[in-house]
């Protein structure tokens, strides 16, 4: 049985959860995939950061904004990290192919749904042992994907091409009917996937 909370505090320094996380971690150490609805500033990023720390596996983060992708590239490599990259079209093609070549050196590896329509992408992770893929701001997979994002939609063939990993899907806000779409879009069972809502009203927001 891991202590959680003294992985968190070697790792982190903090000394609890917050709500939600701990039950997230819980199920993904137990296997288990996790579709996580937290409010913004709840901790999100920690989820992958803690895993990765407990299991040295390698994460892919699906992420829909490049000024985001490279926000957690940065915090990463604050806290000591130097195997962290970010795929994305802001990369030249010398520079592209040089990450691609080197995609084993890096244990978290940030990517654009649109980046994953590249097959050279796709063929290089499936070259990979992919310890848990993240989905950031998931409910683009409902709400946008059809008309502003629609690679978003091609991410259940995205994750069987990687030999569905365990995934995490991470939204801020999403209805009971947006979280089923999202599980029935990515071709996820929804009583085999651990679904954890907080809600999103805070004492400290008016």
């Amino acid at each position: 049985m891991i202590d959680l909370k003294g992985q968190l505090n070697r790792y982190f320094g903090f000394k609890n959860f917050r709500p939600g996380q701990q039950q997230v971690m819980t199920a993904l150490l137990k296997h288990r995939d996790v579709l996580a609805v937290l409010p913004t500033g709840g901790g999100k990023t920690l989820l992958y950061q803690l895993y990765a720390a407990i299991t040295h596996q390698r994460v892919i983060i699906v992420s829909p904004l490049i000024s985001l992708m490279q926000d957690q590239v940065g915090r990463l490599q604050y806290l000591g990290s130097k195997h962290v990259v970010a795929l994305t079209s802001g990369l030249d093609f010398k520079e592209r192919q040089f990450v691609l070549k080197h995609l084993e050196q890096y244990q978290f590896i940030y990517v654009s749904p649109e980046m994953l329509a590249n097959p050279q992408v796709i063929t290089r992770l499936q070259k990979l042992a992919i310890g848990l893929l993240v989905i950031d701001e998931a409910h683009c997979i409902s709400e946008w994907g059809p008309d502003f994002r629609p690679d978003y939609l091609k991410l259940a063939g995205v994750r069987k091409a990687l030999k569905k990993p365990l995934t995490l899907m991470m939204t801020a806000t999403a209805t009971v009917k947006t979280r089923l779409d999202i599980l029935r879009r990515l071709e996820m069972r929804p009583n085999q996937v651990e679904q954890v809502e907080l809600p999103v009203n805070r004492k400290n927001i008016f």
